[in-house]
């Protein structure tokens, strides 16, 4: 099954580079290019679309307040010449951020992480037996005779110290019996990150990348010289 997908860009020459690429690959199907944010609205009323190649920079509604206006968005690939944006992106989910004049390779990565998400959303449907409405956001940890019920959307960082965890909520911290290892290969599925020998951050949560220290709220989390390579592939602008 083919890939529908629209382009939501103001700019001809960005719109002619995506349209090329995309009738490269036989796995998309290009259903329509919009110049602006409401006129894509409009097509998404009446059309399925599976993938959207999102501008941010455009006349009226910008591409993030497009984004924060749909209930049900399709998978989002964010084009765009401004690099500011990045982290803002990945609260909203989007599975990747070009940052334009964009490389067909880069663009050919993006798309097969579009085909993996799709893979195991594919995977989860056929799950029937599983109640998945609130497994994917909530997760349970232990420290002692207690067992903590933790929205992952509520996580700005986990610390580690030893067998022990300290997660750092928006609300409160919590103390926890738990590996970093173990928990670094559970949440790097929804949006987290390890930066460090003694931390893993929520993409979502860094408000900014200075000097090497991650700014998130009034916290500050060192990147570690192991991680910092890792961090670079997952957000590519962090140089």
């Amino acid at each position: 099954m083919k890939i529908r997908c629209m382009i939501v860009d103001d700019e001809p020459l960005a719109q002619k580079v995506l349209e090329k690429y995309i009738a490269s690959l036989p796995s998309l199907e290009l259903t329509h290019i919009c110049r602006n944010a409401l006129e894509a609205t409009s097509y998404l009323h009446e059309q399925v679309v599976n993938l959207i190649f999102l501008d941010i920079k455009m006349p009226g509604l910008s591409g993030m307040e497009f984004l924060k206006t749909l209930t049900n968005p399709p998978l989002v690939i964010i084009t765009t010449a401004y690099s500011e944006y990045a982290l803002e992106g990945y609260e909203y989910a989007v599975v990747d951020y070009l940052l334009k004049p964009i490389a067909f390779e880069r663009f050919l990565k993006a798309v097969n992480r579009v085909q993996e998400r799709i893979k195991r959303k594919d995977i989860d449907i056929k799950e029937k037996d599983k109640p998945k409405k609130d497994q994917d956001d909530v997760f349970t940890l232990k420290c002692g005779s207690d067992l903590h019920r933790i929205r992952l959307s509520d996580i700005k960082y986990i610390e580690g110290y030893g067998n022990f965890v300290k997660i750092h909520t928006l609300k409160k911290t919590i103390l926890a019996t738990a590996k970093m290892k173990v928990l670094e290969k559970e949440l790097t599925k929804s949006h987290f990150v390890r930066v460090h020998k003694s931390y893993i951050v929520s993409l979502g949560k860094i408000e900014r990348i200075k000097d090497d220290l991650i700014h998130i709220m009034d916290d500050t989390i060192p990147i570690g010289r192991f991680y910092k390579k890792g961090l670079e592939k997952i957000i590519p602008l962090y140089k």
